[in-house]
Formats: C-alpha cells, sequence, structure tokens
C-alpha cells in the first residue's frame, strides 16, 4: 500500500526552510550567549543548530538554484530519504522510520533546463549541507571543556565524509552524475 505524504506549496516548503533555519541560527546564538545555564543546555542549543543548519538548507537550496536555473517545482512532502536505500543495518532501519523534507521537481521545466543547471539543483543540496554546519564549530570552541569544540568538529566532518562516500552511490551526487546531456 502506497504511502500518503503531507504536501506543502513551493512557498509553504520555502517557509518552513527558511523558519528552520532562522530557528537554528537562534539556537546558534543562545548556545553561546547562555553561559550560566549550564553546559548540557549550550551543547543541545548546538545540536538544534548543527541539525537545522544540516537539514533545512538542504532543500531551500536545491530550491533556489533549480529556479535560477529555470527549474520550476509542484511541491514540498514528508518523505523518506534517499539514505535508506544504502542497506546500512542500523541507519537504514532509522531513516525508513524518519520523514524529511522532499521537493518535487516539475519534470517539464527539469527537462527544458540545460544539463548544467539540473546538475547545480541536484549537487547543491548535499553541498550546502556539508558547508553550511561548519559555521557553528568556532564557536562550539568558544563554550568550555575543549572536548565540545571536537564533537562539533567530528560531527561536522562526519557529515561530509559520510555524504561525499555515499551521495555519489545513492544520493543527490548521485542523481547530478547521471544528469545527461
Amino acid at each position: 500500500m502506497a504511502r500518503k505524504y503531507r504536501r506543502f506549496s513551493p512557498a509553504q516548503g520555502a517557509t518552513i526552510c527558511i523558519v528552520g533555519l532562522l530557528l537554528g541560527a537562534v539556537a546558534w546564538q543562545l548556545a553561546i550567549a547562555l553561559t550560566q545555564y549550564g553546559l548540557l543546555l549550550q551543547v543541545l542549543l548546538l545540536l538544534f543548530a548543527w541539525f537545522s543548519f544540516w537539514f533545512f538548507v538542504h532543500d531551500l537550496t536545491h530550491h533556489i538554484v533549480g529556479k535560477l536555473g529555470g527549474i520550476r517545482f509542484q511541491y514540498y512532502f514528508l518523505g523518506r530519504s534517499a539514505i535508506r536505500k544504502l542497506r546500512l543495518p542500523l541507519v537504514s532501519r532509522i531513516m525508513e522510520r524518519v520523514p524529511v523534507l522532499v521537493l518535487k521537481v516539475d519534470m517539464g521545466s527539469f527537462a527544458k533546463a540545460s544539463p548544467r543547471a539540473r546538475r547545480w539543483m541536484h549537487a547543491s543540496g548535499a553541498m550546502a549541507s556539508m558547508i553550511l554546519p561548519w559555521i557553528i564549530v568556532p564557536s562550539s570552541f568558544m563554550i568550555r571543556p575543549l572536548w565540545v569544540g571536537i564533537l562539533f568538529t567530528l560531527l561536522v566532518l562526519g557529515n561530509v565524509l559520510f555524504t561525499l562516500y555515499f551521495s555519489p552511490k545513492t544520493g543527490d551526487i548521485y542523481r547530478a552524475r547521471t544528469v545527461r546531456g
């Protein structure tokens, strides 16, 4: 039986992404400012910021880069990540159950866009999700003890390595590489 997922207009989906990024920015700044409330709160706020900068920038970047390349989108929806196709025991099982925000491409405009625009649209989400989270690393070293900075450096670096290894197999980089033309 096919699952029915909640759909959002392109404007609604982009707004969700922007709000998510803004909440991440607020959490990031609060993590730096709220030193009197303890290390646990600061780390949790930075984790939320990292997640927001990793997750919400992804589809928003696809949307913006696609629009610039003449690609339209039908809607956003809650779907499943391509990571589940990797058949990694724990990761695939988790990603089977965790909904992610997905952007549905208008195939008519996609077909008319240049191959270069299509490649950039596909690759842009992975690129943004690898780059933007680095913004919190310097701040994480401002929070003492040193292990906090090391933890977030490893988290961001782990994301980059995971994406560079697995995205060419099933994700955005794979789709960018398979564009013909």
